[in-house]
């Protein structure tokens, strides 16, 4: 009879890896500067069932929000179990961005990183350029500066050296220090004894420098009797007036402007009148001939946080004298039509797209409907505009009044529609922001600030 054959021992296969566990293998929170690559490289570990390390696993990154960009965004994990980003950019914008590591359906892990400005790129003037007061005296607002990174971020920290450069005049607090807005401010600048126009330097180190200009004055035309708001207050020209450059006379008035709003300055007279609104420092905001076609009357509508403000009441034509009236009152906050209407940094103004607003279209093409505003920038001077909706695709535009665009944004990056414009201009003069929305017909609230 045979013997029986025994089973030998036969080897058991290995057991199959199973991704099971996906893990952070670098810090999740890191700091870093906006609009750079991130480091170190955000990496995840991927481990099995008995939590051990699984190569070759595949591992997908994607940015959440801040509006970055990474590079090798699916990678397997290596030997180690590792998987690292090829590299993640972070967004233009100073704050929080935000980053995703998927691995089927295991769950994630997320990588915050809270980004700062960069190195200062960009020096530009805040405020108090084209001021007049009196010979030998303070002028109202000392000039300030606003330092940006080249992203548009405001710096703060860095030195800023203000130094008379003509006119005889001195300053105080000469070295300052940018704040928490990215502004330096010199400390007072008073001129020179002499009539004429004064300059003023502001440098950062490695940066372009930008110059302040005011102008010395007679004491004549620093006469600026108060102009109560709300009322009519009566004046008249005459050749012992103040003039302008063409030989117009003028009177100044201070109106201080109780509250943030939409403002209605006017002139009247039996002469065809012009009509100037302009910061209290002499910064101009808006100027009229005729407020319509077939009239002589000026009419300025504006925008205004509450401050004070100074109107400049003279002619259309030089050498004009006689009686006028100036008033003031609310309006409208709406921008309606092709209404002009200036508005000034520190403006935040909710409106309605509409169909029966201005239209920027060629004839027979499809309509741009579009709110435009009047700004006066002073060379060098840097702006900032935002255009927010909860409905609109915003779309901004800065214009040259030639019709040359010289910025416009439609998203500020892929995880929004709004839209921003920093520009910094090369010539004083008027410019004209026209907030707008993709598609052009569109119609919805928005808001808008001018920084």
């Amino acid at each position: 009879m045979a013997a029986g054959i025994g089973c030998g021992g036969e080897s058991t296969p290995p057991e199959p890896q199973v991704a099971t566990a996906l893990a952070a293998s670098s810090s999740t929170s890191i700091t870093g500067i906006a609009g750079a690559v991130a480091t170190p490289a955000p990496s995840v570990l991927v481990t099995d069932q008995n939590g051990s390390p699984m190569s070759g696993a595949s591992v997908t990154f994607a940015v959440v929000s801040g509006g970055g960009s990474v590079s090798g965004a699916t990678v397997s994990t290596d030997g180690s179990g590792i998987a690292t980003v090829g590299s993640w950019t972070l967004g233009p914008v100073i704050g929080s961005n935000v980053l995703s590591a998927t691995s089927g359906t295991l769950a994630g892990v997320t990588f915050t990183a809270t980004s700062t400005a960069g190195a200062a790129a960009s020096l530009a003037k805040n405020a108090g350029d084209n001021q007049a007061v009196v010979a030998g005296n303070a002028v109202p607002t000392p000039p300030s500066v606003i330092v940006k990174d080249a992203n548009g971020n405001l710096k703060p920290g860095i030195t800023v050296t203000f130094a008379v450069v003509s006119g005889g005049g001195s300053v105080t607090g000469a070295t300052a220090v940018t704040n928490a807005a990215g502004v330096a401010t010199v400390g007072s600048w008073t001129l020179g004894n002499s009539l004429g126009t004064n300059s003023l330097s502001a440098t950062v180190a490695g940066l372009p420098s930008v110059t302040f200009v005011a102008e010395a004055l007679a004491a004549l035309c620093a006469v600026r009797p108060p102009h109560t708001f709300g009322t009519v207050s009566s004046g008249t020209l005459s050749s012992s007036d103040c003039a302008f450059s063409d030989g117009s006379f003028v009177d100044f008035y201070t109106v201080a402007v109780p509250q943030a709003g939409a403002y209605l300055f006017r002139q009247g007279a039996g002469f065809d009148t012009y009509l100037v609104l302009a910061t209290s420092d002499g910064t101009t905001i808006g100027e009229n001939d005729d407020e319509v076609e077939t009239g002589t009357s000026s009419g300025i509508k504006a925008l205004l946080p509450a401050g004070n403000y100074l109107l400049a009441a003279s002619s259309f034509e030089p050498g004009v004298t006689g009686a006028y009236e100036i008033s003031s009152t609310t309006t409208s906050t709406d921008v309606a039509g092709c209404e002009p209407v200036f508005v000034v940094r520190n403006v935040t103004t909710t409106q309605n797209l509409a169909a029966t607003d201005c239209n920027l279209a060629n004839t027979g093409a499809t309509p741009i409907h579009a709110d435009g505003y009047f700004i006066f920038l002073n060379a060098g001077s840097s702006i900032t505009i935002n255009m927010t909706s909860p409905t609109l695709d915003s779309f901004l535009q800065l214009v040259r009044l030639d019709g040359l665009v010289l910025a416009q944004n439609d998203n500020i990056d892929t995880s929004t529609k709004d839209s921003r414009i920093t520009f910094t201009v090369t010539q004083s003069n008027y410019y004209a922001i026209f907030a707008r929305s993709v598609p052009t017909t569109a119609s919805g609230a928005y808001t808008m600030t001018v920084q």
